[in-house]
Parts: C-alpha cells; structure tokens; sequence
C-alpha cells in the first residue's frame, strides 16, 4: 500500500478508540471547565506522552509483560481507584459549595467568567497535560485496545518500515487525538458564557458521577477477570 492507503488505513482502525466515549473524554469535558479551550490539546499531549513509549514498547516485545494476568490486575485496580477517587473529590467539592451558598446571605449567582476558564501560568498547564497522563495510563482498556486492535497497525508497519514505520503509523494516528478532544474543549468552552457558576457546578459533579461509575465498572470488571478460572 502507498502512504495514502496507509493513512486511510490508520485512520480507520483508530478511530474505533479514539473517538468512542471514555474517561478521557469525559475528563477533557469535565477540566475544560476549569483550564479553557486549549486544555483539549494539552490533554492530548498528556495523553501522548504516555502512549508513544507504550506503542514503542509494545513493537519490540515487551507485549508480553503487559499482557501479564497479574500487571493487567495492576493497572486495572489502580486505574479504576484513581477514577473513583478524582470523581469522589469533585463530588466533595460540589457538595462544599451548596454549603457556602446555603450558609451565605447572598447567594452566588454571577457568571463565571474567563477567571476560571484560562490555562494561566505554568500551573495550569502542568494539571490539563496531567489529567491526559493520568487518564491515559490508568486506562486498562486503553493498553487492551493498544494490545488487540492496535496490535494490528504495529504489525503490519513494522513489517512495512521497521521502527520508522511504527513512527509514520503514530503520526497518522496521534493526529485524531488532538482534533477529537481539542474540538470538544472548544465546544465546551463555548458554551460557559452562557452558564453561572451553579450551572458550572452541576455539570461538574454529574460528569464527576459519571467518572466514579466509570470506575466502579473497570473495577468490576479487572476483579471479574482476574478472578475468573483459568485453563491450564
């Protein structure tokens, strides 16, 4: 195949992970309330620092390490703690809030404004690049799509150039990434000047909700497994 037929190729297969709804996704909603409409790229590098060592370890064998019963435990628990956890504090948050406004004289109902919503100093860009690594890595069913369907791209570009193959499929694949979050923190970015701060907050916590259920059926699931007889 040429190098069109291959792009096509990457695209096509990629975007059965990459653009179905997952935790990153729904962080990259959830925080780009909190760092603005550039977060979705800073996200996706986050998310790009951790893969591109994965895919990289993957191709020269380290494949059968990940697919280790007890590591794929590992990453599934810590994962799906970390989910919960990250749900569980803005759930906290939420319900702080709703105490300082009950307990106030006047209620808080300013709009929000662009305070909120820009990726200001170092600090901010350190947390939206975190939230991608984090989200990325503790993701067992990111590594499973890397260690299945994935699979099939890092075979057939080794097979086409090698390592440097592996580099041009990554380059074909990366690219959605950025486009799919950067698109939905522009859009909810977008859509905060028409909201005040409890609308922000609402929105917060339900997403938070949907996190922490995220994370409880990845817990499910790794302990169902694990747990599950094997054949000898």
């Amino acid at each position: 195949m040429d190098l069109l037929n291959l792009f096509i190729y990457v695209v096509l297969i990629s975007s059965s992970g990459a653009l179905s709804p997952g935790p990153l996704t729904i962080a990259t909603i959830r925080y780009s309330l909190d760092y603005g409409k550039k977060a979705g790229f800073l996200i996706s590098f986050g998310h790009m620092v951790f893969e591109l060592p994965l895919v990289l370890a993957i191709s020269v064998g380290v494949i059968s390490f990940i697919n280790d019963p007890l590591v794929k435990f590992s990453i599934g628990l810590a994962g799906s703690t970390a989910l919960i956890f990250f749900g569980l504090m803005e759930v906290h948050s939420f319900i702080k809030y709703r105490r300082n406004v009950n307990s106030s004289i006047n209620p808080i109902t300013e709009d929000v404004g662009d305070r909120r919503f820009s990726l200001v100093g170092r600090r901010g860009v350190f947390q939206a690049i975190l939230v991608g690594f984090l989200f990325t890595s503790l993701n067992p069913y990111f590594i499973i799509w890397w260690m299945s369907i994935g699979l099939t791209l890092i075979v057939n570009f080794l097979a086409y150039a090698s390592l440097i193959g592996i580099l041009i499929m990554y380059i074909f694949h990366i690219w959605i990434d950025y486009a799919w979050l950067g698109v939905i923190s522009y859009v909810t970015y977008s859509g905060k000047r028409f909201l005040k701060t409890f609308h922000i907050k609402v929105i917060s916590v339900v997403l938070s909700i949907i996190i922490i259920l995220l994370g409880v059926y990845l817990l499910t699931s790794v302990a169902s497994e694990f747990l599950a007889p094997r054949s000898l």
